[in-house]
């Protein structure tokens, strides 16, 4: 019995929620672990970036957050203005990144047939003020999103990129919204936010960033 055998077989005995997946992805895929490292997928696009200690090329905005962070949810991530000389800025164990506006998209794929389906693709709105906190996801009705041709190597069967106006700025090994495809809207409800609005309903889903969140999400209202 594998490594992975095992810990798929151990799943069971884990209350396992969409935002575990992760953590499982990185017992199942080891020989994939780099695409979890957000670093490593900025420099293999092309991005401006670098991590903590290495000075940014020009005075402007930038994305500073985690390499690493099976937790999601945005934790540690936030935008400043960075300049050279402004190293101690960026802290140990994250990465400066330049600041892509636009769309903002959850894309889901499953592999069949060694081909990569679009499963769903979700538009997220949230602001720099707080990147932990969306204020809610909109299902497209669009199929002409493409993955690039890198991402079509993975052996895996499921796929969930995150882009900015066309630029992947996450990939996970799972997908993302599949659990809630059914739904056209989902506004994530976080600890202190209302339960209750006029047509639509609550659904459960507890994610705390590992502790790292002031105000974890406990759920999400959904149409």
């Amino acid at each position: 019995m594998t490594n992975q055998q095992r810990w798929h077989n151990q799943m069971p005995l884990i209350q396992q929620t969409p935002d575990d997946e992760d953590v499982e992805a990185w017992h199942l895929y080891p020989h994939y672990r780099l695409w979890a490292n957000k670093l490593f997928v900025a420099e293999e696009f092309g991005y401006k970036c670098g991590p903590a200690g290495v000075p940014v090329p020009k005075e402007a905005k930038y994305i500073v957050r985690p390499i690493m962070n099976l937790a999601g949810m945005g934790v540690g991530a936030r935008i400043l203005t960075l300049a050279p000389e402004e190293i101690e800025k960026v802290p140990a164990g994250y990465f400066w990144c330049e600041v892509f506006t636009g769309q903002h998209l959850s894309i889901d794929y499953v592999k069949k047939d060694n081909y990569f389906h679009l499963l769903n693709a979700y538009e997220g709105i949230n602001s720099e003020d707080d990147l932990t906190r969306f204020r809610k996801w909109t299902k497209l009705d669009c199929f002409h999103i493409f993955l690039p041709e890198k991402l079509k190597k993975l052996d895996v069967p499921r796929l969930n990129i995150e882009t900015i106006d066309g630029n992947v700025i996450e990939v996970h090994l799972r997908n993302g919204f599949d659990h809630m495809m059914q739904y056209e809207e989902i506004i994530p409800v976080f600890k202190g936010d209302p339960r209750r609005k006029s047509g639509y309903k609550f659904v459960e889903g507890l994610a705390t960033g590992y502790g790292s969140l002031l105000y974890p999400r406990e759920g999400y209202l959904v149409r």
